[in-house]
C-alpha cells in the first residue's frame, strides 16, 4: 500500500492537497492518485482533475465542486425500476 503523503506547507489558495481532496470527495488518497495517473495517460479521469504545483499534486476546489455536482445523476424512475423486476413466483 502506498505511503500517505504528508505536506509541511499549506496548499496555494483555492487548492487542496490529496488529504483535503480525499475528505471533500469521499475518495481514498490511493484512488485519487490512480485517477491522476489515468488523467496523465489518457487525458480523462474518473475523479476530479488534478494539477501539478512544483513536484506536488494538488486539486482545485472549483474542480472538486464541479466533479461533485456532476455526480448527481438524474433520479431513478421508480415506476420503470419496479416494472423491470421479474414477476413474483405464483403461490403453490
Amino acid at each position: 500500500m502506498p505511503r500517505t503523503p504528508t505536506f509541511n506547507q499549506p496548499p496555494p489558495p483555492g487548492h487542496v492537497w490529496a488529504d483535503g481532496a480525499s475528505r471533500l470527495t469521499g475518495r481514498s488518497i490511493e484512488t485519487l492518485y490512480k485517477d491522476r495517473q489515468k488523467q496523465k495517460r489518457t487525458g480523462r479521469s474518473d475523479g476530479p482533475r488534478s494539477v501539478d504545483i512544483g513536484r506536488k499534486a494538488a486539486w482545485r476546489i472549483t474542480d472538486i465542486d464541479a466533479w461533485l455536482s456532476g455526480q448527481d445523476g438524474p433520479s431513478p424512475d421508480i415506476e420503470a425500476l419496479h416494472n423491470s423486476r421479474p414477476p413474483e413466483p405464483a403461490a403453490a
